[in-house]
């Protein structure tokens, strides 16, 4: 069976209703695995605003940096986002990283997390970024052989006091070449 490609990509004015359903995939989870900007009394236009506005770093909240959301599609089905931060500020540099990603419960241990991770990483070197970092929780297998296998090297486990868990600091090296450099 050959599994439908993942497109990596901005949402755009018609993807509404995919989204609104990719929202429902997160139903009894914190709504921001699917969106940092969305919320209860705003439009899907005004959130494409927001995003826009995320992107290009205007009207940005504190401790927040510029950054692009994307979404993973598989045949007009959103099954997880991944955020790209052009840069990382102090709280990104403890946990965060220059890539976030998430899947939609439905759609996980189908390799989609990898491949949102491969193609984010093609977008980091576009924005000229020589490295970057990621972080996951220390138990959290699925993500760092997923950063593992992406070419992170482990940079440290620290604790992480704000949320009372082990993390782990990963690096990957980047070039105009895309990951793993070229």
């Amino acid at each position: 069976m050959v599994r439908p490609a993942l497109v990596l990509r901005m949402l755009a004015e018609g993807d509404e209703e995919a989204f609104l359903a990719g929202l429902r995939a997160w139903e009894g989870d914190d709504a921001s695995w699917h969106s940092f900007v969305w919320g209860e009394g705003i439009s899907y236009a005004e959130m494409l605003e927001r995003l826009r506005d995320d992107r290009l770093g205007v009207g940005l909240a504190p401790g927040r940096v510029p950054h692009t959301m994307l979404y993973g599609f598989v045949d007009g089905v959103i099954v997880g986002r991944c955020s790209v931060r052009h840069e990382l500020n102090e709280g990104l540099r403890r946990r965060g990283g220059h890539v976030g990603y998430a899947v939609a419960p439905p759609f996980r241990r189908r390799g989609y997390a990898g491949e949102m991770l491969r193609q984010g990483l093609v977008v980091c070197a576009e924005l000229g970024l020589p490295a970057v970092m990621l972080t996951c929780d220390d138990d959290n297998a699925g993500s760092w052989k997923t950063i593992e296998r992406a070419g992170g090297a482990l940079a440290e486990r620290v604790w992480d006091e704000e949320h009372a868990a082990w993390i782990r600091r990963y690096w990957i090296g980047l070039s105009a070449a895309g990951p793993g450099g070229g």
